[in-house]
């Protein structure tokens, strides 16, 4: 992992994994306020975009966020994406449901700093 980045003024949380030219990479919006950049030929994932971060966590708490954006791709980038989100390092960020037996994929946000520590990060 590169680097985690946390704007305490957005509440938004970014996660790089890697670094990339925009020209190698893809971004999928999973859920409203859910972003993910891979790079669809080596199905590396490269930066994880949370929006309204700690909503997210608190609204995953109640109930798993439906990834319709996910269900919205082709199946061939949504067989990566699926593979890509139930593996390391994405994992420590998300809990997802592959969506078996489901018509949409649901998943769970992991709150991964305390709101303290979130603000230490924003401040670095």
């Amino acid at each position: 992992m590169r680097g985690i980045h946390y704007d305490a003024e957005g509440d938004i949380l970014s996660v790089v994994f890697a670094e990339s030219s925009h020209a190698g990479h893809t971004g999928i919006e999973l859920a409203d306020n859910i972003v993910l950049y891979y790079n669809p030929e080596t199905g590396q994932p490269l930066e994880l975009i949370l929006v309204s971060y700690q909503a997210l966590v608190r609204a995953s708490e109640q109930r798993p966020i439906r990834l319709d954006g996910l269900a919205r791709t082709p199946a061939k980038a949504r067989a990566t994406l699926l593979a890509l989100l139930q593996s390391a390092p994405l994992t420590a960020f998300l809990q997802v449901a592959d969506g078996r037996g489901q018509t949409t994929p649901t998943g769970r946000v992991f709150e991964i700093f305390t709101p303290m520590t979130l603000q230490t990060v924003a401040a670095s």
